[in-house]
């Protein structure tokens, strides 16, 4: 029973059994606080907090993070409960071996609110040893622009960190070793360029000094980044041996790009020494160009196989020979290989396959494919069709699996049934080109849909309209079997 349990806290760490979680030392207590961070989020503590926390058990960073909890919804009633501990449990494959492994985390030190505590929080801004501001809002939060540095709090984000950086300006004199490394997570292309233009554009309409604008400009470092990891806010209180509200459960697999070449940027971020999985590099264009072909569009061509073939979650996928033969298809032969004409190495384009695989293949996570479908029709434009073009520059034929992908994907879009239903903007304008004589090629020449006609591509649309053929006359495993499996790919 829960009333039987105690409340993780440092109180309680003693009386927990250090051969089940891994706990921290007392002496993570002293430590200074370093890193501001807006947002109190699974995937926050799930990732960068993680690191911070690993490199502080390491003795790499000796830092701990002050965390704003951005917004008036919920409280900060657990954090101060459990003295900001919380439980991470890491299940999944990792190199194709099961992993379980559970911690302790301590990497903050405090969780204050903004709507309640904002002069307390002005206040950290005057540390010497404050180095480090993160964020994770969301994607509409980030773009958002509302407040001045005079509101208690300002209401935007960017507001919010504007105000900040201003009361440390104003503390330190201007002094240019005083900047901050600021590293906005949300999911937006350039979002530290983003940021950073919004935050240059309050300076101006509140007509802030030059010399301010120029320290925000110059001293400060806003580092765009990526970050990949699947972190779920609910763990079964039944699993814990106390009690613990904000437990997370995340997948093994792990990434932060940071881009920088500023060697400011390497020695205030010293635990990225702890972990491979934090790149800090020039450009990061590379790993989200890998991330969004390798396992965005490989969710999206598995979509309508799956759905189809009445299989109802990614990890089930691999349960079928067949389907299994072809998701290493599109991953190792057609994927991957056409990543080399944007400079990616073969080892790399390999290795983050086989972690998709691994991913893919948790048994700890539930990810519906119906939930995958939704917008299936731009998935395919965002995810899928820049694969064409690298592809085709090494070929004169089209690439076998993304026709079998995007032939599931009409035979999905023509159902009608509610259990296909899902979400598509294009739905309608799909289906019309499909009740033309010839739906295929109608379908693939719409520009509108694509940006593009796909016809452009030679034999993209026989190849398409001849599975669909073959689907309809023995069933989509044995077009696949037909397709694939001649090709040796397992």
């Amino acid at each position: 029973m829960e009333n039987n349990k105690a409340t993780l806290s440092w109180n309680q760490l003693n009386a927990i059994d250090p051969t089940w979680v891994d706990i921290p030392e007392l002496s993570l207590l002293t430590l200074p606080e370093r890193v501001i961070q807006f947002g109190t989020g699974a995937l926050l503590r799930g990732l960068p907090d993680d690191y911070i926390h690993r490199a502080n058990l390491a003795g790499i960073f000796q830092g701990r993070i002050l965390v704003v909890k951005s917004t008036d919804q919920g409280s900060t009633t657990a954090f101060e409960q459990q003295n900001s501990l919380y439980t991470l449990l890491v299940q999944g494959y990792e190199d194709g071996q099961h992993i379980v492994s559970r911690q302790v985390n301590a990497a903050i030190s405090r969780v204050l609110s903004a709507q309640q505590q904002w002069h307390e929080i002005l206040k950290t801004a005057r540390s010497p040893e404050m180095e480090i501001l993160i964020s994770n809002t969301t994607e509409a939060g980030i773009v958002g622009s509302e407040g001045t540095i005079h509101d208690s709090p300002p209401i935007s984000l960017a507001a919010k960190i504007l105000a900040y950086l201003y009361a440390r300006y104003r503390h330190f004199d201007a002094d240019p070793t005083k900047g901050l490394v600021i590293i906005p997570t949300e999911l937006i292309t350039d979002n530290a360029v983003v940021l950073k233009d919004i935050i240059l554009n309050l300076c101006h309409q509140q007509q802030l000094e030059d010399t301010f604008i120029d320290w925000v400009d110059q001293a400060n470092y806003f580092c765009n980044s990526l970050v990949d990891r699947i972190v779920l806010n609910k763990v079964a209180p039944e699993t814990l041996p106390y009690v613990d509200s904000l437990a997370i459960m995340a997948e093994p697999y792990r990434l932060w790009a940071i881009e920088s070449d500023s060697s400011v940027v390497h020695n205030k971020l010293s635990f990225a020494a702890l972990d491979p999985s934090i790149k800090i590099v020039p450009n990061i264009a590379k790993y989200k160009e890998i991330k969004l072909r390798l396992l965005n569009a490989t969710h999206t061509l598995c979509c309508g196989l799956a759905i189809l073939s009445g299989i109802a979650d990614v990890k089930t996928f691999f349960t079928d020979a067949v389907l299994d033969c072809y998701i290493r298809q599109i991953l190792f032969k057609e994927i991957g290989p056409s990543l080399l004409q944007t400079g990616i190495l073969t080892t790399e384009a390999d290795q983050f396959a086989h972690t998709v695989i691994d991913r893919f293949k948790n048994p700890f996570l539930s990810h519906q494919w119906t939930s995958i479908a939704i917008q299936f029709s731009s998935k395919i434009k965002t995810r899928v069709l820049p694969i064409l073009p690298y592809w085709y520059g090494q070929h004169q034929a089209p690439p076998t699996g993304v026709a079998i992908g995007f032939a599931a994907y009409i035979l999905l879009m023509q159902q009608t049934t509610e259990e296909h239903d899902f979400h598509d903007d294009y739905r309608s304008a799909v289906q019309l080109h499909l009740q033309q004589p010839d739906p295929v090629p109608s379908l693939l020449a719409d520009q509108q849909i694509w940006g593009e006609s796909l016809l452009n591509y030679a034999g993209l649309a026989c190849m398409v309209s001849e599975i669909l053929q073959r689907i309809k006359q023995v069933g989509l495993r044995s077009t696949i079997v037909d397709y694939l499996f001649e090709q040796q790919t397992v």
